[in-house]
Order: C-alpha cells, then sequence, then structure tokens
C-alpha cells in the first residue's frame, strides 16, 4: 500500500526568468533541517489537505496570505533522504499580486527569490553544517540539495508546462 504525503511544501513561482520563494532553516535552531536551503512546508496536520498545508506554512514561515497565492498544480510526492523518511507533496503556486516575503518564525532565518535558470548540475559543496554533499551553491554560501534540489530539478524540467501562465 502507497503511503500519502505526511508533508507538503509550498513551491511559489514567479517572474521571467522564472524563481522560486526559498527559505534558510535557522542555523541557531539545532534540528535535522538547520541551514538547510528549504521550500516552505512542513507536516500536514489532521484533517488538512496538502494545499492547506503548504498554504499554511507559506504564512507561518515565509509571511506568504494563502489568498495571495493561486495554486496552479503539484510536482508529486517527493521522499527526504535523511532518517526518518518523510513524504512530502510539492504545491504549486504564483502570487495574484503583491507579495512581502520574509522570515516569520524562529526556525527561518532568511526568505528570498532564487533564479531557477541559475540553478545548475549538483556537484559535491561544502554545506555549513553538512559537510560535504551533493547540492548547487546559490552563493553567498547558500547550498541547494536533497528534498529541495530535487524538487528545484524536476520543476525546471516542467516549467515550460508553466510558461504558459503569466508568471509575472
Amino acid at each position: 500500500m502507497e503511503r500519502g504525503p505526511e508533508a507538503a511544501v509550498l513551491v511559489l513561482v514567479w517572474g521571467r526568468p522564472p524563481h522560486v520563494l526559498l527559505e534558510r532553516k535557522s542555523c541557531k535552531v539545532v534540528d535535522r533541517f538547520s541551514c538547510d536551503i528549504a521550500y516552505p512546508g512542513g507536516r500536514i496536520a489532521p484533517g488538512e489537505t496538502p494545499v492547506q498545508t503548504a498554504l499554511r506554512e507559506a504564512w507561518e514561515e515565509a509571511w506568504v496570505k494563502p489568498s495571495a497565492v493561486k495554486v496552479i498544480g503539484s510536482l508529486g510526492a517527493f521522499q527526504t533522504m535523511s532518517k526518518p523518511v518523510i513524504h512530502t507533496e510539492a504545491i504549486v503556486g504564483v502570487p495574484k499580486g503583491p507579495i512581502d516575503p520574509r522570515p516569520v518564525d524562529p526556525e527561518v532565518d532568511a526568505v528570498f527569490w532564487a533564479d531557477i535558470s541559475a540553478v545548475g548540475e549538483p556537484t559535491e559543496v561544502n554545506h555549513p553544517v553538512r559537510g560535504s554533499v551533493r547540492g548547487v551553491v546559490l552563493g553567498k554560501g547558500l547550498v541547494l540539495w536533497g528534498l529541495s534540489l530535487r524538487i528545484t530539478m524536476r520543476l525546471k524540467e516542467r516549467i515550460r508546462e508553466l510558461e504558459v501562465l503569466d508568471l509575472k
């Protein structure tokens, strides 16, 4: 029997070239995601759908109001690489208008837009906490790797489908 998602993230896409909203998990909070670059997201609460979770978490972590996002689909389910494995659905949305993302949760210390066309093929890079990982350096010591990198690479594969939408 296939497991449903236990978590969901919001892949918010905007502009040309397409950019995605990412956050850095705080390096001061010691947990399995310290210093990781991630999409806003988290565990699905009882009674929530993956879409509701992704929108709630984007609000709680990055100050993106759920009403400001038009959900356009899903990139599917992904699994974390570390144990315990978390099955995560990647919900894709576009802003309905101006938004002002910023960190609002102590577990997040930065929120920023990243140009996905600048995300190249993964290589061995130095993560500030994990040491050597297979990933991509986004600049300023920001390392995209693991689940978030795999979501970004799938988005890059499917971005032409999304370009029929107005990403501005």
